[in-house]
C-alpha cells in the first residue's frame, strides 16, 4: 500500500509540475504580449518573478493538500490491510482503527468484527481441544490413535505409564511396526477391515509380569461413512482376573474344607448302622470321630462366618479399655493342656504399661489363633517365647517359636484364606485354613500392623503392633 502510494503521488506531483510550468509560461507569454507590450525590461522582470513565486506557492500548497487528502484516504486502508496480514498469519488480536462510517471505515470495522469472531471461534476450539487432552490423558485406560494410513497419531499417558514406553517409540510410527503385541496387531487389521468395533480380552507381558486387558478396536467414520482411522482403548483387568480367581479358589475350597468332614461323618455314620454299632469299643471309637469331625465343621462354618462379617464395610468393634496382659493370660490358660500335651515350654514376658483401646473379644481371637499356630507347628520338647513391650504410643506382642518354620517364598501368601504351608499336616492339626487371614482383619480393624519373619527349620516370629489409642 505504502508503495502505490508513493508511486502515485510521485506521479501526480510530475504531472502538476509539468501543468504548472506550461502555465507559468503561457500566462507570463500572454500578459507580456497583452498588458506589458510597451513595458521596460525591469516590469518584465518583476512580472515573471511574480508568476514564478505564485504559481510555485500555489503547487507546493496543492502538494500539501494533495499529501493530507492522500494519507487520509491510504490510512485506513493500510491500517485494514496490516490488520488482514496478521490474521492471514494467525494472530487474531489484531485490531485496526475505526474512523468516521465511511466506505473506508465500515471496511476496518468488518475486519475488527471478524478478527473478534475468528479470535472467540480461535478460543472456544482452544479450551475443547484443552478439554479433550486433559480427558485423554488422564482417563484410567489406555488409548492408541491411529490414522487411516496406519500411523499413531497419539498415545494418551495412561497407556505409556502401564506398557513403560515413550511418545517417540510410537508417535508417527506404523502400528505394526510401534506395537510389540500380535494380538493387538490382529485386532487392529480387523477393525480395519469390518469397519465395526473388535473387543478381545487378551494377557500381554508387561515387563517381568503378565496382565490382562479388556482391548477395543472402535472405527473412525467420517459424515460420508469413509474410515478415517482406528482408536484403540485398553482396560487393565488384572485386578478383576484375580478377584475372579480368588473367588473360584474360594469356591473350591470351601467346598473341599466341607466335603473332608462331611465324607467323615456319612461314612463311620454308615459303618456303624451297618453293625458296628453292637461292638463298644468300635461305637465309642467312631463316636469319637464324628463328634471331632462336627467340632471341625462348626469351627470351619464360625471361621467363615467371622470372615464374611469382618469383611463387610458395616463391621465395627467394640472398642473399650483393654489390659493385653489380662487377655493374653487367658489365651495361655486356654492352650496350656495342648502345650502340656506335646511338651512345649511357653515363656512370657511382660514390659510396661499394656493397657490399649480396642476390642477385648476380638483381640483375644487374634492371640489365641498365633499362640494355637506355634504350638500346633512346634514339635514335642520345643519352646514358644512371647514379649509383650509397651512403645511411645504403642505395644507391640511379638511371639516366636522354634518349629518348622515357612519358606520365603510363601510368606506373603501365608495370611490368603484356606492357604496352608503344609496341607496334611494343618489338616491333621484340625486347622480351617482361615486363621490366619481373621487374624491380619482383626488387627487392621484395630488400625494395627501385623509382620511375619521365618526360616525353614529355624521358626516363625510374628510381631503385632497395636495403638494405645484409637485413631480417628
Amino acid at each position: 500500500m505504502k508503495r502505490f502510494r508513493s508511486r502515485f503521488l510521485n506521479a501526480q506531483f510530475v504531472i502538476l509540475f509539468l501543468v504548472f510550468s506550461i502555465l507559468v509560461v503561457f500566462i507570463g507569454n500572454l500578459f507580456e504580449g497583452i498588458l506589458f507590450d510597451n513595458a521596460s525590461e525591469e516590469a518584465l522582470s518583476n512580472m515573471w518573478l511574480i508568476l514564478i513565486f505564485s504559481f510555485t506557492g500555489a503547487f507546493f500548497i496543492i502538494i500539501y493538500l494533495s499529501l493530507r487528502i492522500s494519507n487520509q484516504l491510504t490510512k485506513p486502508l493500510e491500517g485494514a490491510l496490516n490488520v488482514a496480514n496478521e490474521l492471514a498469519s494467525g494472530n487474531f488480536k489484531a485490531r485496526t482503527y475505526e474512523y468516521k462510517l465511511d466506505e473506508t471505515g465500515q471496511l476496518s470495522h468488518a475486519l475488527n468484527i471478524l478478527a473478534r469472531n475468528l479470535q472467540n471461534m480461535t478460543n472456544s476450539y482452544e479450551i475443547q481441544q484443552n478439554r479433550l487432552m486433559t480427558l485423554i490423558e488422564n482417563m484410567d485406560s489406555g488409548l492408541i490413535l491411529i490414522d487411516s494410513k496406519g500411523h499413531i497419531n497419539l498415545v494418551n499417558r495412561f497407556y505409556k505409564e502401564t506398557f513403560h514406553v515413550k511418545t517417540e517409540e510410537y508417535l508417527d510410527m506404523l502400528y505394526y511396526e510401534a506395537l510389540p503385541y500380535r494380538e493387538i496387531i490382529r485386532l487392529v487389521e480387523e477393525t480395519l477391515l469390518v469397519e465395526q468395533t473388535v473387543r478381545k480380552q487378551v494377557e500381554l507381558q508387561v515387563g517381568i509380569e503378565m496382565r490382562h486387558f479388556d482391548v477395543s478396536g472402535a472405527p473412525i467414520l467420517n459424515h460420508d461413512e469413509k474410515l478415517k482411522g482406528v482408536v484403540l482403548v485398553f482396560h487393565d483387568i488384572t485386578e478383576l482376573k484375580k478377584l475372579e480367581q480368588m473367588r473360584k479358589d474360594f469356591v473350591a475350597n470351601v467346598s473341599h474344607e466341607l466335603k473332608t468332614p462331611v465324607t467323615s461323618l456319612k461314612g463311620f455314620a454308615e459303618t456303624l448302622l451297618d453293625g458296628a454299632m453292637e461292638n463298644k469299643a468300635f461305637r465309642t471309637r467312631f463316636l469319637t470321630i464324628i463328634l471331632n469331625e462336627s467340632d471341625r465343621l462348626q469351627s470351619l462354618i464360625q471361621d467363615l462366618l467371622d470372615l464374611s462379617k469382618m469383611e463387610q464395610k458395616h463391621f465395627a468393634l467394640n472398642w473399650q479399655d483393654v489390659d493385653l496382659k489380662e487377655v493374653i493370660d487367658d489365651c495361655l490358660l486356654m492352650t496350656k493342656s495342648k502345650a502340656d500335651k506335646k511338651s512345649i515350654e511357653v515363656e512370657i514376658i511382660y514390659n510396661g504399661d499394656l493397657q490399649i483401646k480396642g476390642d477385648a473379644n476380638r483381640l483375644k481371637q487374634v492371640f489365641l489363633n498365633l499362640i494355637a499356630n506355634s504350638i500346633t507347628y512346634t514339635p514335642e520338647g520345643g519352646s514358644v517365647t512371647i514379649f509383650v513391650n509397651e512403645e511411645k504410643d504403642a505395644v507391640q506382642f511379638t511371639i516366636s517359636d522354634n518349629g518348622i518354620g515357612i519358606r520365603q517364598e510363601e510368606l506373603p501368601r501365608i495370611f490368603e484364606r484356606f492357604y496352608r504351608v503344609d496341607r496334611a499336616r494343618s489338616r491333621n492339626s484340625g486347622g480351617t485354613g482361615l486363621g490366619l487371614a481373621i487374624v491380619k482383619h482383626l488387627v487392621e480393624a484395630h488400625q494395627g500392623h501385623i509382620g511375619v519373619n521365618s526360616q525353614p527349620g529355624e521358626g516363625t516370629t510374628f510381631v503385632i503392633t497395636l495403638n494405645k489409642e484409637r485413631q480417628y
